[in-house]
């Protein structure tokens, strides 16, 4: 009996291994058949939210796209919340399909139309979506909505230009971006060309080319190009910015009066066109009182470092202590901090180096100097903690960065070098001789004259070491090296023949040379700037309104020479280039 009991007990026990082998198999198969895909039981969901434009006005509307990507899982509708002072108009939507490795992918695009009805910053909520178990949200966005933009002039409802501020209040020296923008709605051919915008009172930077893309005004479309300038201002008060103009060729359909002349097609024509924007009101605000003394003028968003080149060295060796600012601002006129140690020490500070970046949205830029200290005393020293204070607008307070305090060793003069050496015996002075030589008795003493000759060698050695470190401190002057290339510029200005069949081109190279020197006399990179904000920025430099008048008015000079008829340039080479020569020569003088 027990035997027969054990025997089907084995063979139920074997039946269950067949059939988890084969329900493994089974499983394997299935998953190789749909892919490894089949097998993330997870799906995915992403929202991803676009302002097509982050400023516009009163009256005009930007577009906000919404993207859903769903993996794995349905894709779920989209509803935007209410924003408050908005009018939401849904423009419309699109859906995408794609297949990769058996895993399906789903997009939904929808796009909203904005209509703010105030001034200020309109805040976009975060948009939330939901399917089964996956869940998404979008980054909420700000809108700058500024005031209605100024009428336009010399324009038409096809093609206007007109200018926006991100602010109409600033403080002293606080960066505004003025938005200058062509709408166009006809064929312009080529690239349009603006004039640096006027705005007495400010210093200017370019922020870059053009930016082009489509907007829409009041439902209308419209081809975009804007040209963004950051202003600071120099003084306060009551201040405008603009009007700026743009240059433009625009290509004009006419229709032909009789429609057998060229089978009815219509003629193009090219038209120069000038447009002109309005002018902007900004009220600038001086600084609040209070400023600590590590203040230089510096309004924006900074940050400072500060490092040494190296930890230890020997007494009457050079240590540099490098100071870098950078951040968002008028970084040209950010100021320097000041760098002491802790022992007296010599002291020598290098030039400053700048750069600007102009690609982002807000300038930003980063100044350097270099200051050398050469300490005489052995022992420790240290440089005393660096402080740095700028004004932050966006805060309405003055901030302050304090640096640690770095320790450097100052070792004994030659430490580890030759003058630690022994001097070594060199034996027993040979015995004198018992009778002199057949001239004379050698004696110790120097020969005749020998001294002489010595004091004016030493004094011929000293004269040309002194003479060479005068050349070399010459050479290093910044002021020196620019009166050096200032004389350079006014010899190639004389050398320039006044033919006529030369005289446009010699017009062009004399303007050049002229702005070339304005550049060495103000100590300004205007390299491919135009004249007019050469000028702009010889004037914050400290240019005065006579010297910039003059310059102003050998440029015309120079320009209208160089355009001028062909038979009109031959008395008109010498006394423009007189005119130019005067400018360099009393630049010349002033340097020097």
């Amino acid at each position: 009996m027990s035997a027969e009991k054990r025997k089907p007990k084995a063979s139920v026990i074997g039946d269950r291994r067949h059939g988890a082998r084969a329900f493994a198999w089974l499983l394997a198969a299935v998953l190789l058949v749909l892919g490894p895909g089949a097998a993330e039981p997870a799906g995915r969901l992403d929202i991803q939210a676009e302002l097509d434009r982050r400023q516009i006005a009163v009256g005009e509307a930007a577009t906000l796209t919404l993207t859903v990507t769903a993996e794995g899982v349905d894709v779920p509708p989209v509803t935007l919340p209410p924003i408050a002072g908005v009018t939401v108009e849904r423009a419309g939507e699109s859906q995408g399909f794609s297949w990769i490795n058996g895993r399906v992918t789903r997009t939904l695009t929808v796009a909203f139309r904005l209509h703010p009805s105030d001034v200020g910053d309109v805040t976009i909520p975060e948009v939330r979506v939901k399917s089964g178990d996956a869940a998404a949200r979008s980054m909420p966005l700000t809108l700058h909505v500024g005031k209605t933009l100024p009428p336009a002039r010399g324009g038409t409802s096809e093609l206007f230009a007109r200018v926006v501020l991100d602010k109409s209040r600033a403080y002293w020296n606080e960066g505004i971006i003025a938005h200058f923008t062509l709408y166009s709605r006809v064929q312009i051919e080529g690239v349009q060309s603006w004039d640096p915008p006027d705005a007495i009172g400010f210093w200017s930077e370019v922020m870059g080319p053009p930016r082009t893309g489509r907007v829409a005004i009041n439902g209308v479309p419209y081809d975009a190009s804007e040209l963004r300038v950051t202003y600071f201002p120099t003084r306060t008060g009551r201040l405008r910015i603009g009007p700026g103009r743009v240059h433009l060729r625009v290509i004009r359909r006419i229709a032909q009066p009789d429609p057998w002349s060229m089978l009815g097609m219509p003629e193009e024509q090219v038209e120069d066109v000038t447009l002109e924007t309005g002018a902007v009101p900004v009220e600038v605000m001086p600084l609040p009182p209070g400023a600590p003394s590590s203040f230089k003028g510096a309004v924006g968003d900074y940050s400072m470092d500060v490092h040494v080149d190296r930890a230890s060295l020997h007494a009457g060796e050079p240590v540099t202590v490098t100071t870098t600012v950078r951040g968002v601002g008028n970084v040209a006129s950010a100021g320097d901090p000041d760098v002491n140690t802790s022992v007296p020490a010599r002291s020598y500070a290098g030039g400053v180096i700048t750069s600007i970046d102009r690609a982002g949205e807000r300038l930003r830029g980063e100044r350097r100097r270099d200051v050398t200290f050469i300490a005489e005393t052995t022992g420790r020293m240290a440089v005393l903690p660096v402080r740095y204070t700028w004004f932050d607008p966006g805060a309405n307070r003055y901030r302050t960065q304090i640096s640690d305090s770095i320790r450097i060793l100052v070792e004994p003069p030659g430490a580890g070098a030759d003058s630690g050496r022994a001097l070594r015996p060199i034996g027993p002075v040979a015995a004198l001789r018992a009778k002199p030589g057949r001239r004379g008795r050698l004696t110790l003493e120097a020969p005749p004259g020998s001294r002489a000759l010595a004091m004016a060698s030493l004094l011929g050695y000293g004269a040309a070491l002194i003479g060479a470190r005068l050349r070399r401190r010459a050479e290093r002057d910044p002021r020196r090296r620019r009166a050096v290339a200032l004389e350079s510029v006014l010899a190639r200005l004389h050398a320039i023949g006044a033919a006529p069949a030369d005289s446009a081109a010699a017009a062009t190279r004399m303007g050049a040379m002229v702005r070339h020197a304005v550049g060495l006399r103000y100590d300004l990179d205007v390299e491919g700037l135009p004249a007019r904000e050469a000028l702009n920025r010889a004037r914050a430099a400290g240019a005065s309104d006579d010297d910039r008048k003059e310059v102003e008015e050998v440029l015309d000079s120079l320009d209208r020479l160089a355009f001028a008829p062909s038979g009109t340039r031959a008395a008109k080479g010498i006394p423009e280039r007189k005119a130019a020569e005067r400018v360099l020569k009393r630049y010349l003088r002033e340097l020097t």
